[in-house]
């Protein structure tokens, strides 16, 4: 005979006093079908109402959730909590939040096998900031960049490029990015029309154009650094290729990359490597700002108009591996760079590193090749444990659709990340919670306030940050403030490269963007 525990039957008679299932419902060993599948997830004791919908096919749905001596009972398909509720409910010293979905067909009731939500002790960042943009290939006429309160349903649109766009010329905007998670120093781009890289500095905003004769493009990826005034950022030359015939329909390729570092006071912006034969990107900062992470594929083309052919042609054959370079942020120098992991030698490719900020783990991205996670079917999330010395691929967060984008919460606590493992196409955040062992819980879909909404928003949802606090700049002061002021031209500083003894061993100069030229005072 099938045992339950003693909060099934509270709940049996519970609903039989108002109306709802009797006790003479069916008890099924049948799960039910939940979307989003919130079964057996860690959650913060902090966040929103983890609304759902049944799925299963019948005349009548009625569900209870129960908390301690708290039990909510919710008619229909689906299952909105009201926030009010949902306080209480998470809020049970039991830790859990139990729940029993019946269903009636044909007069009768089953009470479907009952599952459980783990409340977790550890709270969450408050706010998150994404992008909402369309599928890739069907143009940016669109673009907002949206913050999110994620203990409540609370959003609103704090940047849209459509406040700027100029009728002949489009404006892309991208790659928002915030200092230690608060938002009083944050950056993201405007491409083309009104284009500049777009800054709070303490709370006073600045437009900078970080393209100078001696960078390979403008700022693209940032890397705040978490001491001092730095940003380290990748140089970039994209472009798109869409298949017709493939899981993968996009290929993201650059055609050359660097990385740089920006001096906030300086204004100035200096190469790290300067190597035209390396391909660096996805610069990442150790938790004490004393190593720069970084990927690089070693690829030796000669530069031209015939490069992007044959980095298409090649694109499986690019295989980035994970460097880490030492940084003294005192005096601004660098030492050697080393390699820290070796995916090329697995047939692999390793992307978005980020390190923890208690700084104990690195997750990245592994896929087959190539440099953009986000549009690889084969893209997993993998882990680094700087403390046990292991690394893995996170097999109790990939799913069979492409993992990327990931971002740690300022506790360390929980994993933000993209996926897009509810139907293949559409990007959707999702998070986990991680366990003094390094395990994560089964992941769980951001929560919305009308649990279908994934099924029908048709825009997808881009490399998201945590952050500890709200954006007080309007998206109207950050329009007029792009539209009355020109970007301020970054200078171009070389690089100097120092022995671990501060001697001066090799000073770099990169002549324009195309030759990749140095000159060498050895």
């Amino acid at each position: 005979m099938k045992r339950y525990s003693p909060f099934f039957f509270t709940i049996l008679l519970f609903a039989a006093c108002s109306g709802r299932p009797d006790k003479d419902a069916v008890v099924s060993d049948e799960s039910p079908l939940i979307f989003p599948d919130c079964r057996g997830i860690v959650i913060p004791c902090n966040i929103a109402p983890i609304n759902f919908m049944i799925d299963n096919e019948a005349d009548a749905y009625y569900s209870v959730l129960t908390g301690g001596d708290v039990s909510i009972g919710i008619k229909g398909r689906k299952v909105s909590v009201k926030e009010k509720d949902w306080h209480r409910l998470v809020s049970s010293p039991d830790g859990e939040i139990n729940v029993v979905v019946h269903t009636k067909t044909k007069g009768r009731w089953t009470a479907l096998k009952p599952f459980t939500m783990s409340v977790s002790s550890d709270s969450i960042d408050r706010f998150i900031s994404y992008r909402i943009i369309p599928l890739a290939g069907e143009g940016y006429e669109t673009l907002d960049l949206v913050q999110r309160d994620i203990t409540s349903f609370d959003e609103n649109i704090y940047f849209s490029n459509t406040m700027i766009q100029h009728q002949q010329d489009g404006t892309c905007i991208n790659c928002h990015h915030f200092s230690n998670y608060r938002t009083d120093n944050m950056q993201f781009h405007v491409r083309q029309y009104k284009g500049g890289t777009v800054m709070v500095i303490d709370g006073k905003l600045r437009k900078v154009n970080l393209k100078t004769d001696g960078t390979v493009s403008a700022g693209v990826y940032p890397a705040w650094h978490p001491t001092h005034d730095f940003i380290a950022y990748s140089n970039n030359k994209t472009h798109q290729s869409i298949h017709a015939m493939s899981h993968d329909k996009i290929e993201v390729l650059d055609d050359e990359n660097d990385i740089v570092l920006y001096d906030i006071n300086e204004n100035t912006v200096s190469p790290i490597e300067n190597d035209s034969s390396e391909m660096e990107c996805y610069p990442a900062w150790s938790a004490d700002g004393r190593t720069l992470y970084y990927v690089s594929n070693h690829y030796e083309a000669p530069f031209g108009p015939e490069r992007k052919a044959q980095i298409f042609e090649d694109r499986f054959k690019l295989h980035f591996n994970l460097y880490a370079k030492p940084f003294d942020p005192e005096t601004r120098t660098w030492g050697p760079h080393y390699l820290v992991y070796d995916a090329a030698a697995a047939d692999s490719s390793m992307t978005w590193p980020r390190v923890s900020p208690d700084g104990r783990y690195m997750m990245t991205c592994i896929s087959t090749h190539g440099i953009f996670p986000l549009d690889q079917i084969a893209s997993d999330l993998f882990l680094f444990d700087f403390k046990t010395g292991t690394a893995r691929k996170i097999d109790e967060i990939n799913s069979p659709y492409a993992e990327s984008f990931h971002v740690w919460s300022s506790n360390s606590k929980w994993i933000m990340f993209s996926t897009r493992r509810e139907d293949g196409v559409f990007t959707r955040l999702y998070f986990s919670h991680i366990d003094e062992n390094g395990h994560f819980s089964k992941p769980f879909a951001l929560p919305q306030e009308d649990p279908e909404f994934n099924r029908s928003f048709l825009y997808a949802f881009n490399i998201a940050e945590f952050m500890v606090e709200p954006i007080e700049i309007s998206a109207h002061d950050f329009a007029d403030f792009i539209n009355s002021n020109e970007a301020l031209p970054a200078a171009f500083e070389s690089k100097r490269e120092t022995d671990l003894d501060g001697n001066l061993v090799t000073e770099y100069y990169r002549i324009d963007g195309t030759t990749g030229a140095t000159v060498s005072n050895n």
